[in-house]
């Protein structure tokens, strides 16, 4: 009997913390990881190995896989990178002002979107490369989320902001954190009628985008992450979801 592996030890880690892994988008043996060693690496999964690697001058914050060749990067140099991961060519889209925290790519509008601590989120045309639009947000952008062609933006101040990518104009919805502490992670439901968000206080709320209230009484949130040890509970942020 052959046993399939269920754990994959990678050789050739990054060196200082890891940011963001995003599988490729067509199976699971490829996967990106970004990092605070300014580096982000493909790995082939299957066998363990590093396939190639590009640096940023600073920490990497976020990545994303356009297609199965190409990905986008992000981080506290303030500059968008697109890699070629056949051909190893690199070419930078342009920058924000403040460090970018978010990386998407939004198939339906084929656009790269990026948030960043600069307080704005902006969109770039992958094929020319431009920035297509700017648009001011309330505050740093801490997260973000693809809901289809609707992205999701958590900022600091508990804020959270709906656009739809094809009309940018304002958006769709405001709204605040149903956590009374710093938004740290806000992903999609794959059905894309609501999003979970978590805070820096060991809790997660599952939230709904119709506005019906009918729809909003089914909003809830949870505990977790959080140890009792000697009488004391020990709380901890969550920094990821999926």
């Amino acid at each position: 009997m052959v046993e399939s592996r269920t754990e994959f030890k990678l050789k050739n880690p990054p060196e200082d913390g890891i940011s963001s892994v995003q599988f490729g988008p067509n199976a699971a043996k490829f996967l990106l990881v970004s990092s605070w060693d300014c580096t982000v690496r493909l790995y082939d999964v299957e066998s363990t190995t590093m396939r190639l690697k590009y640096v940023h001058s600073m920490p990497v914050l976020d990545v994303c896989f356009q297609d199965a060749v190409h990905s986008f990067s992000g981080g506290l140099d303030q500059t968008l990178k697109m890699f070629d991961l056949n051909s190893s060519g690199e070419s930078v889209l342009g920058t924000h002002d403040g460090a970018i925290r978010t990386v998407d790519y939004c198939s339906e509008i084929n656009a790269v979107v990026t948030g960043s601590w600069d307080h704005t989120i902006k969109t770039w045309d992958p094929r020319a490369p431009r920035c297509t639009g700017t648009y001011q947000q309330q505050e740093r952008v801490y997260t973000t989320s693809l809901c289809g062609e609707l992205l999701v933006v958590g900022t600091a101040g508990r804020k959270v902001l709906v656009w739809d990518l094809r009309n940018m104009g304002v958006p769709t919805q405001r709204r605040e954190s149903s956590l009374k502490y710093q938004t740290r992670c806000i992903r999609c439901f794959p059905n894309k009628q609501g999003y979970a968000l978590s805070s820096i206080e060991g809790r997660v709320a599952v939230e709904y985008l119709d506005a019906d209230p009918e729809v909003q009484k089914k909003k809830y949130a949870f505990k977790c992450h959080r140890i009792k040890e000697s009488g004391i509970e020990k709380i901890y942020p969550v920094n990821a979801i999926r």
